[in-house]
């Protein structure tokens, strides 16, 4: 498809970004191969924005398949890409930046929790009484 006109191309890409939508809850494994295909071909065209959103949207099915990794990337470059488009004021750009932000804020927890259990095998109490305290008020966040 490399070779199709651009046209054809971002209409191919709505289509696989549609489908993956519809596959989200049901087949989550065809919405990431659809969604994944959609971020191929809107980076052959000139339209950032709609690159954007759908590579938030791979984003969001790396990490609910388990893969922060993956998502990561995704929600920096939508980031990105709706701050290069001046399209920072937009539930998009706000959407993106709070995936971005939940993802760190779930590596955070997890990151305090080993220390929370380092420290305690440790028996270094002013470890302890940071982590504990951190663990906390992330858990109430």
């Amino acid at each position: 498809m490399s070779d199709a006109n651009p046209k054809d191309r971002i209409t191919l890409a709505q289509e696989l970004r549609q489908r993956g939508e519809s596959a989200r809850r049901r087949d989550p494994a065809t919405a990431r191969r659809c969604y994944e295909e959609a971020v191929e071909l809107f980076r052959g065209v000139a339209e950032p924005l709609l690159l954007a959103h759908v590579v938030r949207h791979l984003g969001d099915v790396y990490l609910e398949q388990g893969c922060p990794e993956l998502a990561e990337p995704c929600y920096l470059q939508a980031r990105d890409l709706y701050l290069s488009q001046g399209d920072n004021a937009s539930l998009n750009f706000a959407n993106a930046v709070r995936s971005l932000a939940m993802l760190r804020w779930e590596q955070s927890k997890a990151l305090w929790r080993e220390v929370h259990v380092l420290y305690t095998d440790l028996k270094i109490e002013p470890g302890i009484e940071e982590s504990k305290f951190r663990v906390t008020a992330l858990a109430v966040r």
